[in-house]
This record gives structure tokens, C-alpha cells and sequence, in this order.
């Protein structure tokens, strides 16, 4: 049981980043990095030419890496190691505690000033090496001061020149470590052969560029931002983990042509032009990789709204499937109530009105004779009521005569008629071979706008326009324009808006629907395709 809880436990990544954390925080772990933070001190206090300065690189970067917390023992481990150099190079107390304690002191409180309290330190954006390079500058503008003073073999140049003198080399040895260091602590992905190619290339232009400076020292001033230019072609490539390995191997590369004597540049030269293009570099590969990661969001973005916007089509034609089905029933409904209708209470008017004729000829009292012919009356206006009523629902000449005739001379012309508006229609193409959903279809729209305008006094004609093209895939595309023209002296134009049973048909055929308005009146335009296929 003990071994899936510890498993449970290690599963989560920030479970194992707090259990890591809590680990190096005991004694043992912070008396090994102690100590080795002292030993890569003095390596790189070796390895320091006068080119740049690399402890201040490793001051900077294990001070933006490691919680305040831990940074009494960066400074135990730099202050052992600064003892070790003094006591062998013979310092006098008051420099060692000048030179020794001052520097961490400065950069610790730099560091903690620019960075804050916040744990993250990455760099791949262009923020975050900003303040990076940022606070190593400012760091080593504050201390350098301090060792143009106090520092034993100061540099000969005096006032400021020696002081830029340290800033630069403290600078450049920052630019080559503190990147590297961070990139150590948070490499996240393979360097590939693709990156060294790259930087091979970078070195050999580099290594063309000293050469020619070294034939022709009169053509140093111009050649040599040469040899430092394709530091921005790797950290465009590679982002900040390419520019940090394409800075270090150049300085690399010129310290050790200027060991050797082969480059024939003043010493302040060569550390100002790699600064710039260095720290350049830098802030160009962090703004390339946070593009490059804006990039991969947006794509990871892009395909989530393509899955949800798959799915959105595949929902839109379910309810399109739905609403289809739904409008058939319906449509199937009415045919079916009209049917019973005509059945049941059709048969049993007509039967009244039968005996009321047949009574006719039995009656002789006037009195009983009028009662009759009253009644007789009332009968037939229930059966052009009824007749009516069955119309709405299915129109027999939809049937028996088809779209043309139904819509141009059906019930439809009948209820304009009534109610003294003028109807005017126009059919155009390939009317009769529509399916019968898309005949009902364009019946119940023209049904609809003219029941619409049948109830309003203020509209004079209504005109309809059928016209059926074909479409790809030997179907038929149905074009529907019904002109609703009302009267002009109308106190307030008619508002276009769209009818809901226009709108449940049109969506049930995947169509479209639009209205706008004239002077005066409203039109309705629809289109759709003929669907051929049967979802019953």
C-alpha cells in the first residue's frame, strides 16, 4: 500500500516540485551546493581572462534562480572562496571585506528589487531577459566603482575608464553564464542538429570575419560587427535557448583568438560590441521564443475551435434533421386532422342539410317554413367554415393539381379576394418536378405571408415570384420573392420582421431568409435546396 500512495504523490508535477524544494532545503543538499557553488566560483575566477569577468555571470544567475532563502549559503560559498584568494594572493583585510562582501551584497539586493518575491525564472520572454539583464547591468554598474578603489591590481585605467572597464567585463562574463546556467535549470526540449548546424555556421562566418580583420586591421572598425552579426540569426531560429549557446561560444571563440594574439582590436572595442550584440541577441531569442509559444497557443486554439466548431455543425444538422421531421409530422398531422375532420363532422353537416331540404317539403306552416331557411343558412356557413378550416390544413388542389395551380388560383387567392387585396403571381423554371416537401414547403410560405397580410387594412397587393433553377448534384434551388405593398398613406411604416412559420420551414430545408423593407411594405425573400432525400 505505501508504494501507490508515494506514486499518488509523485504523480502530480507541482507535488514533486514542493517535495524537491523541501529537499534541497535541508542541511545536507545546501552544504553541497555550497560548496559547489565555491568550486565553479574559483574554476571560473581561473578562467577569467581580461576579456570578461565569469564569476559575476554565476553571481547573477544562482541569485535569479534560487529563492531568497537559500541565498546565505551562495554567499557562504562566494565569501569562502573569495577567502581562499586572498589569503593566496596576499589581500589585505579591509580589501577582502571591500571586494568580497560588497559585490554579492549589491546584486543580492539588486536582484531582489527587480525580480521580487516571485519564484519564476525563465526567460523565454522578452520581459523576463530584460530583467535579467537589466539587473546584471545595474549590478555591475554599482559595484564596479567599488573594485576601480579597492580592488588589489586594479585595472591601470584610471576614473572612468577603468570603471567601464569592469562594467563591461562584468557584463560580458554575465551574458556568457547566467543564461546558461538558467537554461541548465530549465531545459525543456532536445537541441537538435538543426540548432549546431546552425551554430557552426555562426562560427565559421565568425572565424572568416577575424581572418580578414587579421589580413586587413584597417577594416576592423567594419568587419568586425561581422563576426557578431549571426548571433541574430541563430536567436531568431532557436529562441533564447540558441541565442544563450550562440553568445557563449562566440565570446568563446574571440577569447580564444584574442589569447593568441590573432586579433589585432582594442580590448574596449571588442567588449563593447559584444556586449550590444550579446544582450541583443538575448532579448531577440526570448521575444522569438514567446512568439514561437504564442504561435503554438494560437494553433492549439485554432484546432479546439475547429473540434467545437465540428461539432457545432454536426448539432446544427441534427436540429436541421429534427426540424425537418418535425415539419413533416406536422405537416402529415394536418393532412391527417383534415381527413378526419371532412370524416366525421363533414359527413354529419351534409346529412343535417339533407333532412333540412327533405323537411322543406313537409312544412306548410310559413312560421316553421322561415325557422327552416334559417337554419338551412347556418348550415352552409358551417360547411364553407369547415370547407375553409380544411383548406388551411391541406389544400386538395395542392394535391390534385399541383404547386402552380394551388398557389396562383387556390384558397390563397380566395382569402386576398375576401378581404379586397390584389394578388398577382409569376412562376418561373422547372415548378413541377419539385418533391412534395419542397411544394408544401413553398405553399406554406406563400400561406403564410398572405395569412400575415390578410389581417392588416393597410395592404393594397401582395405580389409572389417562384423561380426554380437548377443546382449542383441534379438538384433544384427554389428562389421565393412574396412583395407585400401596403398603402402610402400609412402613419408608420410597416416593420420588417420575420415570420415564425416562414423561419420553422425554412430552417427544417437548410435554407435562408431575409426581409426588407419597400415604400411602403415589407418583402420576403427565401432560398433553399430541394432535398430529395427522405427522412421519414
Amino acid at each position: 500500500m505505501p508504494a501507490p500512495r508515494l506514486d499518488a504523490l509523485t504523480a502530480n508535477p507541482t507535488r514533486r516540485a514542493w517535495i524537491a524544494d523541501r529537499f534541497l532545503d535541508s542541511p545536507a543538499p545546501l552544504l553541497l551546493l555550497t560548496g559547489l557553488y565555491s568550486l565553479f566560483w574559483l574554476l571560473l575566477w581561473s578562467a577569467s581572462p581580461a576579456l570578461w569577468f565569469l564569476p559575476a555571470g554565476l553571481r547573477l544567475g544562482a541569485l535569479w534562480l534560487s529563492p531568497t532563502r537559500r541565498w546565505g549559503w551562495l554567499a557562504a560559498g562566494e565569501w569562502v572562496a573569495l577567502g581562499a584568494i586572498a589569503l593566496i594572493s596576499g589581500w589585505r583585510v579591509s580589501d577582502f571585506l571591500t571586494v568580497g562582501l560588497a559585490p554579492f551584497l549589491i546584486y543580492a539586493l539588486v536582484v531582489r528589487l527587480i525580480r521580487g518575491q516571485g519564484r519564476e525564472s525563465r526567460l523565454d520572454d522578452s520581459r523576463r531577459m530584460l530583467l535579467l539583464l537589466g539587473s546584471g547591468f545595474l549590478s555591475t554598474t554599482l559595484v564596479s566603482p567599488i573594485l576601480q578603489l579597492s580592488m588589489p591590481g586594479a585595472i591601470s585605467h584610471g576614473g572612468m575608464a577603468g570603471i567601464f572597464s569592469y562594467v563591461y567585463g562584468d557584463f560580458l562574463g554575465q551574458l556568457i553564464v547566467a543564461p546558461l546556467l538558467v537554461l541548465a535549470v530549465h531545459f525543456s526540449r532536445r537541441l537538435g542538429a538543426r540548432l549546431w548546424l546552425d551554430i557552426a555556421l555562426q562560427l565559421l562566418l565568425s572565424l572568416s570575419a577575424v581572418w580578414l580583420i587579421r589580413q586587413h586591421p584597417d577594416l576592423a572598425p567594419y568587419i568586425l560587427p561581422l563576426a557578431f552579426a549571426p548571433i541574430f540569426f541563430v536567436a531568431f531560429r532557436h529562441g533564447w535557448e540558441g541565442a544563450a549557446l550562440s553568445v557563449a561560444l562566440a565570446g568563446l571563440l574571440i577569447a580564444g583568438v584574442l589569447g593568441l594574439g590573432a586579433l589585432p582590436v582594442d580590448m574596449r572595442v571588442l567588449q563593447l560590441s559584444l556586449a550590444v550584440v550579446g544582450a541583443g541577441g538575448l532579448v531577440l531569442g526570448a521575444a522569438s521564443s514567446e512568439l514561437r509559444r504564442s504561435h503554438e497557443r494560437l494553433a492549439l486554439r485554432h484546432g479546439e475551435l475547429g473540434r467545437l466548431n465540428r461539432s457545432l455543425t454536426e448539432a446544427a444538422g441534427d436540429l436541421r434533421n429534427i426540424s425537418h421531421r418535425l415539419v413533416r409530422l406536422e405537416e402529415q398531422g394536418q393532412r391527417e386532422l383534415a381527413v378526419e375532420l371532412d370524416y366525421e363532422i363533414g359527413q354529419s353537416i351534409h346529412a343535417l342539410s339533407t333532412r333540412i331540404s327533405l323537411a322543406f317539403r313537409d312544412v306548410r306552416d310559413e312560421q316553421m317554413l322561415r325557422l327552416l331557411e334559417s337554419i338551412r343558412e347556418q348550415v352552409r356557413e358551417m360547411q364553407d367554415s369547415l370547407r375553409r378550416v380544411l383548406r388551411q390544413l391541406r389544400p386538395q388542389v395542392l394535391d390534385t393539381h399541383g404547386l402552380r395551380e394551388a398557389v396562383g388560383f387556390g384558397p390563397l387567392r380566395d382569402m386576398l379576394e375576401d378581404a379586397g387585396i390584389g394578388y398577382e403571381t409569376a412562376f418561373y423554371g422547372r415548378v413541377e418536378a419539385l418533391n412534395e416537401d419542397a411544394q408544401t414547403t413553398v405553399y406554406r410560405i406563400c400561406q403564410a405571408t398572405v395569412r400575415e397580410a390578410s389581417r392588416s387594412q393597410s395592404i393594397r397587393r401582395v405580389l409572389v415570384r417562384v423561380d426554380v433553377v437548377p443546382a449542383v448534384a441534379h438538384r433544384l434551388e427554389v428562389h421565393i420573392q412574396i412583395d407585400i405593398e401596403a398603402s402610402p398613406f400609412l402613419d408608420f411604416p410597416i416593420e420588417p420582421n420575420p415570420l415564425a412559420a416562414i423561419t420553422d420551414r425554412v430552417l427544417a430545408q437548410q435554407g435562408t431568409y431575409s426581409v426588407e423593407a419597400l415604400s411602403p411594405g415589407v418583402r420576403h425573400r427565401v432560398r433553399f435546396e430541394e432535398d430529395a432525400s427522405s427522412l421519414l
